[in-house]
């Protein structure tokens, strides 16, 4: 009987990862900056008379006063609230597979499975073990590499090593034979009632 394989917690799509790491880095240096910045002034490294400057210096309010200057804070305004909703769109971007293929041959055709198809399934099967109370499943990664990621809530009335046995052996080998697959990756969270964490703790 093979064992789920461990998988690394689930997390965004690369591509998300990437730039939520490009724009918190970009925006933690431009926050260094500024604040090194603003303590210098502060401390007078930068010239005693910096220090005693106001903080809307009124050469700003003269700038202001000329016809391009809200106009171009109107431009970076809008700018900035692209970039903004582009980064919330990357946020929203999952790495679910929607759909496998089973089979792509010249003379037979194409195989599709449609994923939402498996999960229920597995779904179903594992709400019906005994001490389940409900389950939920996704896939990921890619047809040719699948990943199966399983939440489990239990009602503390079974072992949850044994629920555990069962969806390692029973269920698991139901999916790796409906994909045609030998290895499913799969990542199984077992979810217990509160009162029985506290008990185990």
């Amino acid at each position: 009987m093979s064992r789920p394989a461990a998988l690394a917690p689930v997390t965004r799509t690369p591509g998300a990862v990437r730039t939520n790491r490009t724009v918190l880095t970009v925006l933690g240096l431009l926050l260094t900056a500024a604040g090194v910045a603003t303590l210098l002034l502060g401390l007078g490294v930068l010239g005693a008379g910096q220090a005693d400057r106001t903080v809307v210096d009124p050469a700003v309010d003269d700038v202001a006063r000329m016809g391009w200057f809200w106009p171009v804070v109107g431009v970076v305004a809008l700018l900035v609230a692209v970039l903004s909703g582009w980064w919330l769109v990357a946020q929203a971007r999952t790495d679910r597979l929607a759909r496998l293929r089973l089979d792509d041959d010249a003379t037979t055709g194409r195989t599709m499975l449609e994923g939402a198809a498996l999960t229920r399934a597995i779904e179903d099967e594992v709400s019906g073990l005994a001490g389940v109370t409900r389950a939920s499943a996704h896939l990921s990664g890619t047809s040719s590499a699948p990943r199966l990621h399983l939440r489990v809530r239990l009602d503390g009335r079974v072992d949850p090593a044994e629920v555990h046995r069962d969806v390692s052996g029973q269920v698991l080998e139901h999916a790796r034979q409906a994909l045609e697959v030998q290895r499913l990756p799969t990542r199984v969270e077992l979810d217990l009632p509160r009162g029985t964490a506290r008990s185990l703790g």
